[in-house]
């Protein structure tokens, strides 16, 4: 059976120290539950699943416990807290009841809108706490990773494909870090329709680093903070190697911006192997510290990247077929934030038939100096391409090469 509690009773402080007082409950434990006891409401699965995120075991630990248990989360907590399993619950309830207030929401395995990407790794957290909303639509999503102390060249690549991948209606997700993560998700926000996720390793209460509460705020409001970890959990070194499984479980694709040799970035793309993912890297410098992990990445076997549609490309067919059908939808109406002569302009230009200064003159009514500020305005976005002999085509939401558009 299990080890007498300590002298005085156990007291049930979650094992990354909360300094929530919901969660510090020093009232000692009373007895032992009788073998098969009921431990929870009938019917409230779900507070069963909290209590299981609250134990000291690991990630790997609970799951045994739950494979054992045949995903029962009663039966699971039963065999893994023994004298504990009750306080645990009482403490799950009073947690739950607290979250409305704190403008959180939580998802378990067995409820609605839990990530079905989440449901198939080896260890998926019992609880999610959550600010935001995690919708349907964050499938497809791409994990954009690496070094916090990155580069200007690592920077503007992960702001690129953050911004390219968001345009395309792909979400992003990153652990909001210094860095990459930072970079990845501030170039999302400069698409207009663009959704991240970013991942913590504390509590949501709090948010690391606290220079990024500002970004942390807009993503929210973008898509969604989310944490295995219940409010008042500290940012401890231990927790961040346990939530890189749920960076790299809730995306499709894990892209290495940057990363120097022994980067803990190169412990995620590992979690992605073993959890089926795509892999891919930025290649870097050759002669450059910072992009050595990243390359060797490549040598590996990891696919080498530079654009979002490269990431798309190697997507299941059905999940490629999706991001084209967002992608229609989006094309059949003017880009957001068009002043109204951009828009009159952008509505005249055909992606393939070319047509001339003289004639979008006449079929927008604006002059010729408000008719070229309006076209400038668009070529800078990558909205029109000029072509030779002064004639205009519509273009992509960003343009270039690698454009999803």
């Amino acid at each position: 059976g299990p080890a007498a509690p300590p002298r005085g009773g156990p007291y049930l402080l979650h094992p990354c120290t909360p300094r929530d007082p919901l969660l510090r409950s020093r009232r000692p434990l009373r007895g032992r539950l009788p073998e098969g006891a009921p431990v929870s409401q009938p019917g409230d699965a779900q507070i069963a699943w909290i209590a299981l995120s609250l134990l000291p075991q690991s990630s790997a630990a609970l799951a045994g416990g739950l494979t054992a248990a045949r995903g029962d989360p009663e039966a699971a907590l039963r065999a893994l807290a023994g004298f504990e399993a009750r306080a645990r619950l009482e403490e799950a309830a009073r947690l739950r009841d607290s979250l409305p207030g704190r403008g959180l929401s939580i998802l378990t395995p067995d409820g609605e809108g839990y990530p079905h990407l989440l449901r198939e790794i080896a260890d998926p957290p019992p609880a999610l706490y959550v600010r935001g909303e995690i919708l349907a639509d964050d499938d497809p999503a791409v994990a954009l990773i690496g070094s916090r102390q990155a580069t200007p060249y690592g920077l503007a690549v992960a702001r690129y494909l953050g911004e390219e991948l968001g345009r395309g209606g792909v979400t992003v997700i990153s652990g909001l870090a210094r860095g990459i993560d930072a970079a990845a998700h501030q170039g999302l926000l400069q698409a207009p329709s663009g959704r991240g996720l970013a991942v913590l390793g504390c509590g949501l209460d709090r948010i690391y680093p606290p220079e990024h509460r500002q970004l942390g705020e807009a993503l929210a409001a973008r898509g969604a903070l989310i944490s295995e970890f219940p409010p008042g959990t500290a940012p401890l070194p231990r927790n961040f190697p346990q939530r890189n499984r749920l960076i790299s479980g809730l995306a499709r694709a894990v892209v290495v911006v940057q990363a120097a040799a022994g980067s803990g970035s190169l412990i995620t793309a590992r979690l992605a192997l073993d959890q089926g993912r795509e892999v891919f890297a930025v290649p870097g410098p050759i002669t450059a510290s910072s992009s050595q992990g990243s390359n060797e990445l490549i040598h590996q076997g990891a696919r080498p990247v530079a654009t979002a549609r490269e990431i798309v490309e190697e997507f299941p067919a059905a999940v490629r077929e999706l991001v084209a059908r967002r992608l229609a939808v989006r094309r059949s109406g003017p880009p957001p934030d068009l002043t109204p002569a951009e828009g009159e302009v952008w509505k005249e230009l055909d992606p393939a038939e070319p047509r001339g200064v003289d004639a979008l003159a006449a079929a927008t009514g604006l002059g010729v100096s408000d008719l070229v500020a309006a076209l400038l305005g668009l070529e800078i976005r990558g909205l029109a391409q000029a072509l030779p002999g002064g004639r205009y085509i519509r273009g992509g939401w960003t343009g270039g090469g690698g454009s999803l558009y």
